[in-house]
């Protein structure tokens, strides 16, 4: 049985034909790691980074292209330990705890 690929998609929709501008739909993904949103660029040659660990596709951050680290996950540590930092990511997109606390069973 095939796997189902997760990850949000969506379009992305640019109007601007009441000022005279044009009219645009790009496909999006949204990354099951850090949650943002990419638009797909249909000109792009080389793969989409792709997580074998959670089966979904990620964005080409670095962080989320080398660790397995699900933003479901995150947020299911957030509401088991409230105590502790909630945000997942730091603001160059480096994780704020060690990724071993996203496998089953290992306590804070």
């Amino acid at each position: 049985m095939a796997k189902r690929v997760r990850g949000g998609r969506g379009t992305l929709i640019i109007d601007n034909r009441a000022s005279g501008g044009t009219y645009q739909e790009m496909p999006t993904l949204t990354c099951a790691h850090c949650n943002c949103i990419v638009v797909l660029n249909p000109e792009r040659k080389r793969s989409r980074a792709f997580c074998q660990k959670c089966y979904a596709y990620v964005c080409d951050d670095k962080v989320c292209a080398t660790v397995c680290s699900p933003i479901e996950k995150c947020v299911e540590l957030a509401q088991k330990y409230p105590g502790l930092p909630t945000l997942p990511r730091g603001y160059n997109g480096e994780l704020l705890f060690d990724p071993e606390y996203l496998k089953e069973g290992k306590p804070f």
